[in-house]
């Protein structure tokens, strides 16, 4: 490429300035006559918008169905323009008519262009539990994966999360770490995840037994529906676990209800259908542990029968290298900044798409943006994360210690995500 985007992402209904910056060697002159064709991914839209009661500006549309001449400033180029809708936009760049290269920028409407793209594991296990890593080496080794946060979610314990979260926090660096655990209560097969709640819940069932079996029994008695009573006593655990959840500020996830164990679904389909009618967990994890292909795509199908609700990719990982369950599925995340508080939030309002390799699923919105994002964002924020994960890498495996050469190293490299802050348009 000759010329390089100042900005990627624009605001729509906001006169803005397109910006080609010239690249190594090239110098611009007002004599090479460059012009800007800028297309529609999506077709400029006239029903939808009246569909919506709003008007339709046909003097607007006509100026991205003609070539305009750019102006040069410096060693760059400059169109000025209002994106009228949103959409993913292709620009063609001409230099005196004949093609020279092609970009792509991005319109948001304001709810989306205020947010930035964070891209995490949800799910994953440590040697405290069935893990064979630390919970500091699996966080760090996700950032060495092109992710930008990750939630430490080992079995019965809410306790290796923190240890994990604290020895990355003592470094400050630009990467979010959110305590989980996941829920095992006693006679309850339902798999739940505590997301970064400020307590843990497995420490409720076995320290307050009596507690957790009257808030139980007090579930029983609202459901009336046909149940076994194994089923049915597994649907009042898991409503009493989700309530539990939300009093610690978690997000609760139901996790992998489609997971084959031994021949068999592990969550019957009954107790499966009736969480699902009478939800009150948050988020539905739809892809987990890559390695069980026939379970995912059963789960992708239960879900596109079902009403919208927050979904998430987590890999269910149980060691960073060399295993079946090593990460693969992953979450973009669409949220303000990168803190607990933030992921958490946006988490819970459904502001997030699943992802594996090459497919995205969730809101029709978000994917469309998403897949703009993998094209035109990730590739350059993921070698960003490859150096800053090496050292944490290093900085993990040398023991953990905030004030070694290994902690200031970290603290040195290129954030991963600040610069795209910078690739949003401003004035």
């Amino acid at each position: 490429m000759y010329f390089r985007l100042r900005h990627l992402v624009f605001p729509v209904d906001t006169a803005c300035s397109l910006v080609l910056e010239a690249q190594g060697p090239v110098v611009v002159r007002e004599e090479d006559g460059y012009t800007l064709r800028v297309s529609s991914f999506s077709g400029l839209r006239r029903y939808l918008p009246a569909r919506e009661g709003r008007a339709v500006d046909e003097a607007a549309l006509a100026f991205f169905t003609e070539d305009h001449a750019l102006r040069v400033e410096g060693n760059a180029l400059r169109l000025d323009l209002t994106f009228p809708q949103e959409d993913r936009w292709l620009l063609t760049l001409l230099r005196g008519g004949e093609k020279l290269e092609q970009h792509e920028v991005y319109s948001l409407e304001a709810d989306l262009f205020a947010l930035n793209p964070y891209k995490g594991d949800n799910h994953m296990h440590s040697f405290l539990s069935d893990g064979k890593d630390t919970p500091e080496y699996m966080a760090a080794a996700c950032c060495r994966r092109g992710y930008d946060y990750c939630v430490l979610t080992d079995h019965w314990d809410r306790r290796p999360s923190v240890r994990g979260k604290e020895r990355i926090d003592a470094l400050g660096v630009d990467f979010a770490v959110l305590p989980g655990e996941e829920i095992h209560a006693p006679g309850n097969g339902v798999h739940i995840i505590n997301m970064g709640g400020e307590k843990g819940v497995n420490d409720w069932y076995r320290d307050d037994p009596e507690g957790y079996e009257a808030a139980v029994q007090e579930k029983m008695k609202t459901i009336t529906e046909p149940l076994s009573p194994e089923d049915k006593y597994a649907a009042a655990s898991s409503l009493a676990i989700f309530d539990k959840i939300h009093e610690c500020n978690g997000v609760a996830v139901h996790c992998h209800p489609c997971w084959i164990l031994e021949g068999t679904l592990h969550e019957s389909e009954d107790l499966s259908a009736y969480l699902f009618d009478h939800r009150t967990f948050d988020v539905y994890e739809l892809i987990a542990g890559g390695a069980f292909e026939e379970g995912t795509q059963m789960q992708i199908a239960y879900y596109q029968e079902r009403e919208k609700m927050p979904i998430l990719g987590s890999s269910d990982a149980h060691q960073q290298f060399g295993g079946r369950m090593e990460p693969g599925n992953f979450t973009v995340v669409f949220a303000p900044e990168l803190t607990v508080e933030a992921i958490r939030e946006s988490v819970r309002a459904g502001l997030c798409v699943a992802g594996f390799e090459n497919k995205f699923w969730g809101d029709y919105r978000l994917v469309k943006y998403a897949y703009f994002l993998k094209a035109n964002y990730f590739p350059e924020h993921d070698q960003r994360c490859v150096t800053f994960g090496a050292r944490m890498l290093r900085y993990v495996s040398a023991g953990s210690d905030p004030a070694s050469k290994y902690a200031d190293d970290c603290r040195a490299a290129e954030s991963p995500s600040a610069p795209f802050l910078a690739l949003r348009w401003t004035k």
